[in-house]
């Protein structure tokens, strides 16, 4: 393998594990870089601005890392790590493998001494994803190294950014852990290396099938539509599968049993081809209508990615809730992307058989896919020696204005967050519906430059508020079969601060800063002063939501490490709950003066 692959992606992992563990784990302690060399009479070459030592008490170990950009809103990008040996008592430097070993260690002490006694420890796992990710991610770098055209173009299409996530989740320890693909699946699976293939379909006998559509035609129908020149006896049903998921049923004995009787046919892979989009089983085709969200026996981060019954019905449900509302109407530019229909084989004394699929629209055909783009990929950090998707778009703008870059990217930020932020505040604060709006299910128009559209895609991504219960059944009466949807308020503000605030906003932020368009200063006392304004203009539970935010000393964060080691799937945990903690808001750590400050000189 290509060694600057290799280099790169022990980076990038080195990045978000190290991230993950000192805001989960050890805060650590902060220093100026000529202080911290000062102080401990340091002779290695530093060049950062500052310096956080890592105590690791279980172990005696202490750690020194040099910073060179220093976050209030996200992540902290780090240099070298260095070690203090005590035997030469000098600090040296340290191989970034050797220092996550050491980190993964050191948290499985902490549990085993009882920090963390409701949990079992899993740090062999932890350990094995950590190394298969930073494989993974080698190799998709390494076979895009060539492409930043496509990676980083403010222009692309829909599926060129939801194939350019070459480091995904960059607060989670295994950003690339993709358990249960082999190697060479990842070529035609895996959307970083822009792989296609067909779908893998099924005839059903018409009584196994179960299955619902709001749209005038079933969704079987609309399957049959899409491979019209075939013919199939008249009771049996298409049903395409992802073809890794197609491999695992056809293992399955109910299956097989189902074969041997002819009421389930296994056709192969036919039809158009189609690509994987960011999640690993959503497959988009430009041509086609609708998106296929399917079941695969793949670990993706956290979780075993599978449909279940509820969420089938939970899309519908939701989409018929959401046009009752008319809160679309009211916020022409905020759109929740449809899942309008499912199928799926219905087994005697089985919840879900493995063939569930959902038929999500595709509102991004070819024609109306350009520039259109996940958040996540606008704020992915670049390979080395580019520029990310967001730098690209402003200097861009900035130079077909004639305006320096901090006014663009204000404007810019105000546009975003109008279409994007405040919609989502206010449908929670109107109708007690808060989503899943984290980077990577956030999904903006940028055809004209600045966001014109924001668009939310996610299914299982839904919380309705109990407080509002009474109201929202009345409005949407099939909310009586989905009772999975409501929460109680707290966890839903919970959830709601780390999805929107946390791993949204604050990752826009940090972009801006750490690309040195414009301070993150500036941007979190726009943000502050424009949710000081929406608070006092909300009536219902966004108000209280909105206030914790901009008060509290330390606000909800989702530990993706602590998840990670103790093995917690979030999809099947009791409330989908995975670990939480808490950290510092960045909005109460900025002074009054230095806000108005930094505002009045970039607006004036």
């Amino acid at each position: 393998m290509n060694n600057s692959a290799k280099d790169i992606a022990e980076n990038a992992t080195f990045q978000a594990f190290v991230n993950s563990y000192v805001r989960e784990v050890s805060t650590g302690f902060w220093m100026e870089l000529e202080e911290w060399v000062a102080k401990r009479k340091a002779t290695t070459t530093l060049s950062g601005t500052h310096m956080l030592e890592v105590e690791l008490e279980q172990q005696g170990v202490t750690y020194a890392l040099e910073i060179k950009y220093r976050s209030r809103a996200g992540r902290h990008i780090i240099g070298g790590a260095l070690k203090y040996c005590v035997r030469k008592n000098q600090w040296i430097a340290e191989n970034r493998l050797t220092v996550m070993i050491t980190m993964i260690q050191e948290v499985h002490l902490l549990a085993s001494v009882g920090r963390n006694r409701e949990f079992t420890s899993h740090f062999d796992e932890l350990m094995l994803r950590v190394i298969a990710s930073y494989q993974t991610m080698a190799t998709y770098i390494e076979g895009r190294l060539g492409d930043s055209t496509h990676l980083y173009s403010e222009s692309s299409t829909f599926i060129e950014t939801e194939q350019s996530l070459l480091f995904g989740h960059w607060f989670h320890p295994t950003p690339k852990s993709r358990q249960g693909m082999a190697g060479w699946q990842h070529q035609s699976y895996a959307p970083e290396l822009k792989g296609s293939f067909q779908l893998h379909y099924f005839g059903i006998h018409h009584s196994l099938i179960k299955e619902d559509s709001l749209l005038d035609h079933r969704a079987s129908e609309l399957v049959r539509k899409s491979l019209h020149t075939l013919h199939i006896p008249e009771d049996m049903v298409l049903l395409p599968m992802h073809p890794l998921q197609a491999q695992w049923l056809l293992q399955q004995e109910y299956v097989k049993e189902a074969l041997r009787e002819e009421t389930i046919k296994d056709l192969g892979p036919m039809g158009a081809n189609y690509t994987a989009t960011s999640s690993l089983r959503t497959v988009y085709n430009a041509s086609e209508d609708f998106m296929y969200k399917f079941s695969i026996p793949v670990k993706v981060t956290n979780s075993l990615r599978v449909n279940q019954l509820h969420e089938l019905k939970a899309g519908m449900v939701m989409a018929k809730l959401v046009r009752k509302s008319r809160f679309l109407e009211r916020y022409p530019s905020f759109n929740v992307l449809e899942d309008p229909a499912y199928m799926t084989v219905s087994f005697p004394n089985q919840r879900e058989s493995g063939f569930e699929v959902i038929l999500r629209e595709n509102q991004f055909p070819t024609g109306k896919d350009q520039g259109i783009s996940s958040i996540a990929a606008i704020v992915q950090d670049p390979l080395p020696h580019h520029s990310s998707t967001l730098a690209n778009l402003i200097t861009k703008l900035a130079f077909l204005e004639n305006r320096p870059c901090e006014e663009v990217s204000l404007d810019w930020f105000e546009k975003y967050w109008n279409c994007a932020i405040e919609p989502l505040i206010r449908l929670y604060d109107e109708h007690g519906i808060a989503l899943e709006a984290h980077q990577q299910n956030s999904v903006l128009d940028l055809s004209e430059g600045y966001p014109k559209s924001y668009y939310y895609r996610d299914n299982q991504g839904y919380y309705l508020s109990k407080s509002l219960e009474k109201e929202l059944r009345l409005l949407e009466p099939s909310l009586l079969e989905t009772p999975e949807l409501f929460y109680e308020d707290e966890i839903i503000q919970e959830r709601f601060t780390y999805y929107l605030f946390m791993n949204q906003l604050f990752s826009v932020i940090y972009r801006f800063g750490a690309d040195s368009l414009i301070e993150e200063d500036v941007l979190l006392t726009w943000s502050k002063e424009r949710l000081q304004q929406v608070e006092k203009e909300l009536s219902g539970c966004g108000k209280e939501f909105v206030h914790s935010i901009l008060h509290k000393p330390k606000l909800s964060y989702k530990a993706n490490l602590l998840t990670r080691l103790h093995d917690v799937d979030e999809l099947t945990a009791e409330l989908e709950q995975a670990i939480y903690t808490k950290i510092d808001n960045p909005f109460t750590m900025i002074s009054k003066e230095e806000e108005r400050a930094k505002v009045i000189s970039y607006i004036s």
